[in-house]
């Protein structure tokens, strides 16, 4: 009796979190009820938690189609949207499917014939001869270039002008804007954004109301980046794909099509001059997974949603990590091991350790002290007339910071949670970034003080980016300013500013 007072406590208080993105909540379970056992799943969430250079912003794992266990560290929550950079991909190849399963499409059909408009004066053979299949694996002959969406408004047409070394079909090469132009050719033929696509006849069904997509200056999903989503929301489009794409007995899309899209069709990197190698394979939009008969949506710096047939299961990682093959590595190597064939016995003791760890888990904040007094309702501006750094402090020791063009409130001691307008720092800078998204940001930040080093915290915790600022103050009215974004390996680092003012 005791096992189930504590799973219904834990499950009214999981699905009261989730009612709030969810129209239809994943259902909530024990994990020894899936036959898991629970100190698998807390030796997991302890080991992902300890991988270093890397945090954690959300995990889940599913069983049975059940959450079994989630992980949201504070300060992230648990209905908090995020960034997944490219497991966008695989949405986009549920797009198509929806297209190719409406004989809207074929993955025969040439390229070409869906942007007569956007057509270089003379057409290679190459290029004649691309087809959506090699949109989909990545095989379009087309030299990846990442910057040209960052200096060009018309992507479709850029891409299309570019040469075509290779015969398509003859060689992977990873390029997000194969993806990109799958988006445009899904709204080509349907007359609608694929967002509006997959709203209509994917997350509606599903109950998701939280999705977002960034476009392109032209108003086309940016397809291979650029999805907002929540954990729970990407979690229930993993098990959408488990289930081989029925949804409470509506088949949203086809068998046939989810079976194609996660099998391998392309073996990446067969020359074994990349990081991929070993790679087990890459199908539609989908890479294959290290266990036979697994596969997984992949984005930059460790987004990943890993279904596992076999055991029925479904793995959900968001966060920032440059040790990302520890993440999928302790998915075989520490939670599987503790994946039975039936129930297990409850052991409440262990249930109630995930729980608390669970409960307890956070990202860490800045230590030290509050701030002197004597910065109490001043403003001191760092960089002379350029004025790089402001740091205001009010009588009640709330600081808010004006660095590189947002404003950001902090709290000493507690995460200080705001909304804004502003647009979070972003690894890429793309041509009209951020365009699509409509929901405000939220900023998580907290500082503390450590002699003559002020150190700041900060979270855009419905986002993906996250900032440390370290000012220390030397002598002769001088500082040292140091600024760590999560998803950059180097610190900018700007030296010895000068103390302009100080009001």
């Amino acid at each position: 009796m005791k096992s189930m007072r504590l799973f219904l406590i834990g499950a009214m208080a999981w699905l009261s979190i989730a009612a709030f993105a969810q129209s239809q909540p994943l259902q909530r379970s024990t994990p020894a009820a899936e036959g898991v056992e629970a100190k698998a799943v807390t030796q997991f969430f302890d080991s992902l938690m300890s991988i270093p250079q890397t945090e954690m912003h959300h995990v889940m794992v599913l069983r049975h189609g059940k959450v079994i266990g989630e992980l949201h560290p504070k300060p992230f929550q648990a209905n908090d949207p995020h960034t997944l950079y490219s497991e966008s991909k695989t949405f986009t190849a549920i797009a198509v499917g929806l297209c190719v399963d409406d004989k809207l499409l074929k993955v025969t059909d040439r390229v070409v014939s869906f942007f007569p408009d956007k057509l270089p004066e003379k057409i290679s053979d190459n290029l004649a001869k691309m087809t959506l299949r090699d949109l989909l694996t990545m095989e379009t002959g087309i030299k990846p270039d990442w910057n040209f969406r960052s200096n060009t408004k018309d992507w479709v047409r850029k891409y299309l002008s570019m040469p075509v070394s290779d015969a398509p079909g003859t060689k992977y090469q990873y390029d997000s804007m194969c993806t990109f132009l799958l988006s445009a050719i899904v709204q080509r033929v349907t007359g609608k954004t694929m967002m509006q696509l997959l709203n209509q006849r994917v997350f509606g069904p599903m109950g998701i109301k939280d999705a977002e997509w960034e476009q392109s200056p032209d108003g086309i999903n940016t397809g291979g980046w650029g999805l907002r989503l929540s954990a729970e929301s990407q979690a229930k489009v993993g098990q959408l794909l488990l289930q081989k794409g029925k949804w409470n007995g509506k088949q949203l899309v086809s068998k046939k099509w989810v079976e194609e899209a996660s099998s391998r069709q392309v073996q990446p990197y067969e020359n074994g001059t990349a990081a991929h190698t070993k790679s087990p394979g890459y199908g539609y939009q989908i890479w294959m997974a290290e266990r036979p008969g697994s596969f997984r949506a992949d984005g930059a710096l460790g987004q990943y949603v890993v279904v596992i047939p076999d055991k029925d299961m479904v793995v959900l990682i968001n966060g920032v990590s440059f040790q990302t093959p520890f993440e999928l590595k302790y998915i075989w190597t520490v939670l599987l091991p503790g994946v039975k064939s039936a129930s297990v016995a409850a052991d409440d003791a262990q249930h109630k350790n995930l729980q608390d760890f669970s409960a307890k888990a956070a990202l860490p904040a800045p230590q030290g002290k509050s701030v002197d007094k004597k910065w109490l309702g001043k403003t001191i501006e760092i960089g002379g007339s350029k004025k790089i750094l402001t740091l205001a402090f009010d009588q009640n020791g709330m600081l808010q910071y004006h660095y590189d063009g947002r404003k950001v409130k902090s709290a000493f001691g507690k995460w200080q949670y705001e909304a804004s307008v502003q647009t979070p720092p972003y690894s890429i800078h793309p041509v009209d970034c951020f365009k699509g998204l409509k929901q405000e940001f939220t900023t998580a930040s907290s500082y503390a003080w450590k002699g003559e080093t002020l150190t700041i915290q900060t979270y855009w915790t419905d986002f993906i980016s996250g900032e440390t600022i370290t000012v220390r103050f030397v002598s002769g009215g001088k500082v040292l300013l140091t600024v760590q974004r999560n998803y950059d390996k180097k610190p900018i680092t700007l030296d010895l500013l000068l103390l302009h003012n100080l009001k």
